[in-house]
């Protein structure tokens, strides 16, 4: 009987274990939070727009409020960090100005007022303040470093070439030095970094559509450059831990994950396929899908949102004449339609139904595209942790962390989690920055590996008491009919974080 008994309290346990390990609950019976023999006095990150607290297309406090640094930094104080206060440079509420028309640039929920197609995008708010709240009061360098739009280069870029439209007013110089996330740590001198730089070195050429730049940064100079900040640094910070993040699949966040499978039910419909441009190709597009064979199809860009509902549009349909991609080309531009429209594009022609009036190369990755990004991530990411070990720094692999929830969810505190847009929680209103809970998934990753790899007891951030997206927007995007519309000027800002 007792050993009936102790069989099934076994089995017990091993199933709850199982239960456990499927989600990111924490057992309520750890020891108390401690650092144990690790002494953290300074922590600083270093990274771009992901560590920022960039969300849904800005910088504004009550988001970066809850960056992954921000909430790790926080977790370290409960577990005895003593370390002040985690400089952030602030802006405050609605946040950063785009440069193109000096209003908020964060993206909000416009309208719902078609429940199939919510209209995305800034809403036009004045901006109470063009530079960071503590700018003039802080006389020393941030603790995070996150610069929007930072390749790996950055890192150690003391002219600005690499810094984008951020690097003045967040890179700050320290003790007569100048300029760069590098000499700002080494200023400082922390005990621990989290390094987390090399998704702009692929992002920006898959978020433009393959064109702008039209290549992922090639591996040996990206291995150079990485092995010359991590070799630079320890040398540099004699005593401090290094974490290092690996590069997640591109093609697994919202950006290019959600338009697609709603084009697909659309043409379904009409039993038609889609024309497209394919890499390089500027006028006849030589591609054509009806979006049933996953190995070979294209991945629509969210910057396609707005035109998706034009799938079919010609000369007939009215406020479409000159095709609706080539009139917004031309209007940022401040040019004639018949400038930007490329030889063979005919728009009178079915747009995106047509060889003649293709889906454009910009707003799609085709296979090709898809097999560059994803070798240049693989590619990457070995040579990161490749580096990390022969410097002694602990890998943080964000990669498998989002590729395994891309695949299953991740289940927190009872509620599940995707990479869905929207919907999931876990991404922002551009398709490619973490939501504050997002962010809170990241920071419990970090923490998980800095537990393992220095025998220290942080605890990990309650995702549930993190914000939520600002609207409830489930009943409203759970058809399969639903697109976004995020109007094509909203883009500017955001795909100019990658065009150093």
């Amino acid at each position: 009987m007792n050993s009936a008994k102790n069989l099934l309290t076994l089995m017990v346990l091993i199933s709850l274990s199982a239960m456990i390990g499927c989600t990111d609950e924490a057992p309520s019976d750890l020891p108390a939070p401690g650092l144990g023999g690790v002494t953290i006095n300074k922590y600083m990150a270093v990274g771009n727009s992901l560590a920022a607290g960039y969300q849904s297309s800005g910088l504004y406090k009550s988001a970066q409020l809850y960056s992954y640094p921000k909430l790790i930094s926080d977790q370290l104080k409960l577990a005895g960090a003593k370390l002040g206060t985690f400089e952030q440079p602030y802006w405050p509420d609605p946040g950063n100005p785009d440069p193109k028309t000096g209003k908020a640039a964060r993206y909000v929920i416009i309208s719902l007022a078609d429940p199939n197609n919510p209209v995305i995008g800034p809403k036009g708010e004045s901006v109470t303040a063009a530079a960071p709240e503590n700018a003039l009061t802080l006389p020393r360098p941030y603790d995070n470093l996150g610069l929007p739009g930072a390749p790996l280069a950055g890192f150690m870029d003391t002219l600005g070439t690499y810094q984008g439209g951020f690097g003045p007013a967040i890179i700050r110089a320290a003790g007569g030095l100048p300029k760069s996330q590098f000499l700002s740590v080494k200023a400082l001198q922390p005990q621990l970094v989290t390094f987390w730089l090399g998704n702009n070195d692929v992002l920006g050429y898959a978020t433009s559509g393959g064109t702008s730049p039209s290549a992922p940064t090639p591996l040996a100079t990206f291995s150079f450059l990485f092995n010359q900040a991590i070799d630079t640094l320890k040398k540099s910070v004699p005593n401090v831990k290094i974490m290092v993040g690996t590069i997640p699949n591109v093609t697994t966040i919202p950006f290019f994950t959600t338009i697609g499978p709603k084009v697909a039910a659309s043409l379904a419909v009409v039993g038609a396929s889609m024309y497209y441009q394919k890499a390089g190709e500027t006028g006849v597009g030589s591609g054509s899908t009806k979006f049933n064979n996953p190995a070979g199809d294209p991945m629509i860009c969210l910057t396609g949102s707005a035109y998706a509902g034009y799938i079919g549009a010609g000369a007939g349909m009215p406020n479409v004449q000159g095709g609706k991609f080539y009139r917004d080309v031309a209007a940022s531009a401040g040019a004639p339609v018949s400038a930007v429209i490329p030889a063979g594009v005919d728009t009178t022609k079915p747009f995106g139904l047509h060889p003649q009036n293709p889906w454009p190369n910009a707003l799609v990755l085709d296979s090709s595209e898809i097999a560059k990004a994803t070798k240049a991530v693989s590619d990457f990411n070995a040579s990161i942790k490749s580096i990390a070990a022969a410097h002694g720094a602990v890998v943080v692999d964000f990669n498998a962390m989002f590729t395994d929830i891309a695949a299953n969810g991740i289940t927190i505190s009872g509620v599940k989690y995707t990479s869905a847009y929207i919907t999931g929680g876990l991404f922002s209103l551009d398709g490619v920055h973490p939501s504050s809970r997002g962010a809170g998934v990241i920071a419990n990753e970090v923490i998980r590996v800095m537990n393992s790899s220095f025998k220290t007891n942080v605890t990990g951030v309650d995702i549930s008491k993190l914000p939520a997206l600002p609207i409830p927007l489930g009943k409203y995007m759970a058809g399969d009919n639903m697109i976004p519309n995020v109007a094509p000027q909203s883009w500017g800002h955001f795909l100019g974080l990658w065009q150093n």
